[in-house]
């Protein structure tokens, strides 16, 4: 996909706080020091647009990237939304919960974790919570410029063997798998509007 615009469409650091519902919503989720940041810049091929902090788990707000006024793009924060006993929730974890769960415009989610660590508890749990919530997900497996190539598709194997969503590996330094990522992104903003459960 060719981006000609990208902007900052606005934050959320209480439920119910964010933009209006309007254009189709894609979720970028993982953990606090991942690269979500690096991989939405890449992504969209603008590099300070969506702000890299050096001190993992800053960001305790959703932000909202319009996409050439077609589609957004939604920052999630690290962990601390998993599924689990309250206690074990941070802070913020209501707050991503609720967009998950009630965001009519949410079309897909990408979870984005570590190469060389692959899907861990956290991950699956959150895997599991989507799929509950019937929103479509893939996983984002990042950095794979940092591992030679058979060690890399070793770890992706192992990803693509215990996910049951599409696997897309991704290098925010190199870009490799973003039109892989574009691919997902377009299938999802081209779909059907969500239908909301009850609860």
């Amino acid at each position: 996909m060719r981006v000609t615009a990208a902007r900052f469409l606005g934050a959320s650091a209480r439920p119910g706080g964010e933009p209006a519902a309007g254009l189709p919503e894609v979720a970028i989720a993982g953990r606090s020091n991942v690269g979500k940041s690096s991989l939405l810049n890449r992504l969209v091929g603008r590099r300070g647009l969506a702000r890299i902090s050096a001190t993992p788990g800053r960001t305790r707000q959703l932000n909202f990237f319009a996409v050439n006024e077609r589609f957004v793009l939604v920052d999630l924060p690290g962990y601390g939304f998993a599924v689990g006993p309250e206690r074990e929730r941070l802070g913020w974890g209501p707050l991503v919960e609720g967009y998950l769960l009630r965001r009519a415009t949410l079309r897909g989610v990408l979870l984005v974790v570590d190469v060389r660590r692959g899907l861990e508890e956290e991950e699956t749990q959150v895997l599991d919570f989507l799929a509950a919530a019937a929103v479509p997900a893939a996983v984002v497996a990042t950095k794979v410029d940092k591992l030679a190539r058979s060690p890399a598709h070793a770890a992706l194997e192992r990803i693509t063997g215990t996910a049951d969503v599409p696997v897309v590996a991704f290098s925010a330094r190199s870009g490799e798998g973003r039109d892989a990522l574009w691919r997902v992104i377009r299938e999802w903003i081209a779909g059907p509007p969500r239908s909301l459960r009850a609860t």
